[in-house]
């Protein structure tokens, strides 16, 4: 993940989605995720988070699940 981050660093926030979404629908053909898979990672993190980055995270699940 950080270098993922660190290699779209200067992209926006739709071009971070769209490989984001890309990723993602290609670790759910290949199993390894899936949309209950993305709610226990977020009550894993969340606890860690300021109510902002909660905020995100909730919203960028949300778009995953589209």
């Amino acid at each position: 993940m950080e270098r993922f981050l660190q290699q779209r660093q200067n992209s926006g926030e739709d071009a971070l989605m769209d490989e984001l979404k890309r990723m993602t629908k290609e670790q759910e053909q290949a199993g390894e995720m899936s949309p209950t898979r993305m709610e226990e990672i977020y009550q894993t993190l969340s606890p860690f988070l300021t109510d902002r980055q909660r905020e995100k995270m909730r919203e960028v699940i949300r778009r995953l699940k589209e």
